[in-house]
């Protein structure tokens, strides 16, 4: 086998094994961050506990509610305000 070849397909490889590995790392992070917006929520409206135990329900069942990624989203206005 050329060299460069095998270089390619053992980036290749990597790069899938790399990929299939990110859901299980994101699904803890996503949970993360959405208790922390279920937080900013639940301060910044005043909502009750029963009212957030119902957000959180939604979040719970959906297992993909949330704020999208952060790695790609483009918010017109930054989070401190």
């Amino acid at each position: 086998m050329i060299p460069g070849r095998f270089l390619w397909i053992s980036l290749l490889a990597l790069l899938c094994f790399l990929f299939l590995l990110q859901p299980a790392t994101m699904a803890q992070s996503l949970k993360e961050r959405n208790e922390v917006l279920l937080e900013q929520l639940q301060r910044v409206h005043g909502l009750s506990e029963e009212q957030m135990d119902s957000i959180r329900t939604l979040f719970r069942e959906s297992g993909y509610i949330g704020q999208g990624n952060p790695a790609i989203a483009k918010h017109p206005i930054p989070p401190d305000g």
